[in-house]
């Protein structure tokens, strides 16, 4: 298994009861070039960015891991632009993998992210992953004035454009939403036939799409998983074999990801002593032992979301150092099973 990290841009994720909060950081206070250094100096594979374009004041959008229906940002949340961060830490490292988790595909207009997310593939040397999905902020989509309702098919076109532009010499696309010839895009990216492209989603018409579209599914566990265990989507995973096969694709050419929440304690902690312990977390054997069972389920790619219950960045980077120390050299031993492609 292979094991990346989400980076501070957000803020920082902890758990109130069931649900996935963002603790607002200061973007002052960010370590983000600093802790995806220490990253690649403890073998991690990847940091992954999140991304949002602005945040609603006031907002009634659930996100998908929140069962109570609460707001995962605050109302005033510093958010530094992926993209623009993942150049800076390509400039400061030299092997750790640059993922955006994900990516909102609509938001920006697919030939300009197609232009940026080529610069970081030839400035970091290929280094580039790319996570794409629709969304799940109404108020953005009304704030550019973009149908909220049909992002999922917004976002398939995209899709369909990085990969044009990526790859073709003259650059062309006619769809319901976007519509041009006789372009070109240069220079490409460095990874041929073009960067990995994971479409982030949890529902089965996402499911269809990634299977369409996109090289991997990446899943999220970051709800208190207590009652999620790591095979909660594997009717989504027997969807996707169904999906590959129709389209003439095999699962060994394609990728199981997921987001987990992650906090390493000692023995003597009580989050690692409790009988509701929540999956991923608690002690080094703890972790390993549940992370077996991701490895079970068919993931070969874990990326951290560390929980972090103080709000500091102090522990944020701590815990990167931790998992990286105590749970990683073995962790990555760990054989997925399902016979996913395990290499990107």
């Amino acid at each position: 298994m292979e094991f990346g990290f989400y980076a501070d841009t957000h803020g920082l994720h902890y758990l109130e009861g069931q649900d996935h909060r963002m603790h607002d950081v200061p973007a002052q206070q960010m370590r983000t070039v600093e802790v995806a250094q220490l990253g690649e100096r403890l073998g991690y594979h990847s940091i992954w960015f999140a991304d949002h374009l602005c945040m609603p004041i006031a907002s009634t959008s659930k996100h998908k891991a929140n069962v109570t229906g609460k707001r995962a940002y605050q109302s005033h949340h510093d958010m530094l632009d992926a993209a623009v961060t993942m150049g800076a830490v390509a400039a400061q490292t030299s092997r750790l993998k640059l993922a955006s988790s994900v990516l909102i595909a609509p938001f920006r207009g697919p030939l300009n992210d197609a232009r940026q997310f080529a610069t970081i593939d030839v400035l970091s040397g290929g280094r580039l992953i790319l996570g794409v999905g629709g969304g799940w902020q109404r108020e953005e989509y009304d704030a550019i004035q973009l149908p909220y309702e049909k992002r999922g098919e917004i976002t398939e076109e995209c899709i369909e454009i990085y990969k044009r532009a990526w790859m073709d010499d003259v650059v062309e696309f006619h769809g319901r939403y976007y519509d041009f010839a006789n372009l070109s895009m240069d220079p490409k990216p460095l990874q041929k036939p073009h960067p990995p492209i994971f479409f982030g989603s949890v529902v089965p018409a996402g499911v269809r799409r990634a299977a369409r579209h996109c090289d991997g599914l990446y899943t999220m566990f970051v709800d208190a998983v207590t009652v999620a265990e790591p095979d909660r989507y594997s009717d989504l995973q027997e969807q996707t074999r169904r999906e590959l096969k129709e389209f003439g694709r095999e699962p060994h050419d394609f990728a199981m990801l997921a987001t987990v929440t992650i906090h390493v304690t000692g023995p003597d902690d009580p989050l690692a002593q409790r009988a509701d312990r929540t999956v991923c977390t608690g002690t080094a054997g703890q972790v390993l032992s549940d992370l077996e069972r991701f490895a079970e389920a068919g993931y070969s790619h874990i990326v951290c979301c560390f929980e972090i219950p103080s709000h500091q960045m102090d522990e944020y980077q701590e815990q990167v150092e931790r998992f990286g120390r105590d749970v990683l050299p073995a962790a990555r031993a760990m054989e997925p099973k399902g016979g996913w492609n395990a290499n990107f």
